[in-house]
C-alpha cells in the first residue's frame, strides 16, 4: 500500500539530510519515519540512507571543528550529565587504541558520537582519519535506523503503523548494540603505554604524550 508523502520526495530527502546535520538533535525518529515511507514506496531506500548519512557526516565535521576550537570546555559541559560522563570516559579509554575509528561504534553510545568527534578535534587528529571513521559510523547508523523503519512499513503495509512498530524495535536494537560496544564498566581505561589523560581536564598533556594525537 502506497501512502502519499506529506511533502514532495525531494523535500523529504532534504529534510533527512538537514535534520541529520543538526548537531545534538535526536535524528533517529526522523530516520525511522523516512524508512517507513521508503517501505511503502514513497521514498527510495538507498537515497534515504545516503541523505541521512551525508547529513550526519556534516554534523560530525562541525563537532570536530568545535572540538578544535573549544574541545575541553565542551567536553566538561557534556560530562556534567551522568550519560555524558560515561560517554567521555568510554571515548577516553579507547582513543589511544582506536584513534578516530572510535567514532563508528560511538554512534550507538548515548552522547558517544558527540564526545568522540569533539575529542578528535581537541586532540587535533587528522581530518582524513576523522572523515573515514565518521563516514563508516554514519553509514551504519543510517542503514540501521532507516532500515528498521523500512522493515516496519513492509510488515504493516502502512508507514505510520510501520513507524510505530519500528520505534520499540529501534530501542531494543540500540540497547543490544550499546551493550556490545560499551559494557557497563565504561569508566575503566584500556591499557596504553601513552598513559591517557582525561580529555576534559588536561588535553595538552595527552596530545603531547600519545602519538595518536598527532
Amino acid at each position: 500500500m502506497t501512502v502519499p508523502l506529506p511533502v514532495a520526495p525531494l523535500a523529504a530527502y532534504l529534510f533527512l539530510l538537514f535534520w541529520s546535520a543538526v548537531p545534538f538533535a535526536p535524528a533517529e525518529p526522523v530516520l525511522l519515519a523516512g524508512g517507513a515511507f521508503a517501505g511503502t514506496g514513497g521514498l527510495v531506500l538507498p537515497l534515504a540512507i545516503l541523505a541521512a548519512a551525508t547529513g550526519s557526516l556534516a554534523s560530525d565535521l562541525a563537532k570536530y571543528a568545535l572540538g578544535r576550537a573549544a574541545g575541553p570546555a565542551v567536553l566538561r559541559r557534556i560530562a556534567r550529565r551522568p550519560a555524558g560522563a560515561r560517554a567521555v570516559a568510554w571515548i577516553e579509554s579507547r582513543l589511544a587504541v582506536s584513534g578516530p575509528m572510535v567514532i563508528a561504534p560511538s554512534y550507538f553510545v548515548p552522547f558517544g558520537v558527540v564526545a568522540s568527534t569533539i575529542a578528535c578535534g581537541a586532540l587535533r587528529m587528522r581530518l582524513r582519519s576523522v572523515v573515514l571513521g565518521s563516514a563508516v559510523g554514519a553509514l551504519i547508523w543510517a542503514t540501521v535506523f532507516v532500515g528498521l523503519g523500512h522493515l516496519g512499513a513492509t510488515v504493516t503495509g502502512n508507514p505510520w503503523f510501520g513507524f510505530a512498530l519500528a520505534v520499540p524495535a529501534a530501542l531494543v536494537v540500540g540497547l543490544l548494540v550499546r551493550r556490545r560496544v560499551a559494557p557497563a564498566r565504561t569508566g575503566e581505561a584500556d591499557p596504553c603505554v601513552c598513559g591517557p589523560t582525561p580529555l576534559s581536564r588536561e588535553p595538552e598533556r595527552h596530545e603531547e604524550a600519545c602519538p595518536l594525537a598527532t
